[in-house]
């Protein structure tokens, strides 16, 4: 009888920064650090995570904990939506090849959030196996992930673009 071949238990070496899902770890920044919705949520769904105040002091600029976070091969879950628009932290997230992912609204409290995270964890886990960092993803009220940022730049500017072409050849 011919013997069953087992596959390889070694990881390829093609592409280091793909995400495992079991490696999956969230990292919940200063501003989601100490939000006990969201970490009831993670925890009751298994997801793991780590906090931010487990390795810096608050207020340690992006530019440390950034590539930390990067080099773990961590996601950054954040409430801070306005770091799209801070060219520094554009800058810092492409430098360090940042998988990073925030709320999309700045009214959710804690419930709301960690209701939404549990909705969209399929839609990050899809995103971070299938796209290379760096990318920003914003999470909707509906749990629904839009990707504004990824190694291209802005989504938003290249679907602007498409739209005016989409104008302009259709006013030809």
């Amino acid at each position: 009888m011919a013997s069953i071949r087992q596959k390889s238990k070694r990881l390829s070496a093609g592409k280091p920064e793909q995400l495992r899902l079991d490696d999956f770890v969230l990292y919940l920044d200063e501003n989601l650090n100490r939000c006990k919705p969201i970490i009831d949520a993670l925890q009751m769904h298994q997801v793991r995570y780590e906090l931010h105040e487990a390795y810096f002091p608050r207020g340690t600029d992006d530019d440390v904990w950034l590539p930390f976070v990067a080099q773990s091969h961590w996601i950054v879950l954040t409430k801070d939506k306005r770091n799209r628009y801070n060219e520094l932290e554009r800058k810092a997230v492409q430098r360090f090849a940042v998988k990073e992912f925030y709320f999309g609204s700045g009214n959710f409290n804690g419930n709301e959030m960690a209701a939404c995270l549990i909705s969209a964890l399929e839609s990050i886990k899809r995103i971070c196996s299938t796209e290379d960092p760096p990318f920003v993803g914003s999470i909707a009220r509906s749990g629904e992930i839009t990707l504004v940022y990824d190694k291209h730049g802005s989504t938003h500017q290249r679907r602007k673009k498409e739209r005016e072409k989409g104008k302009a050849a259709n006013a030809g």
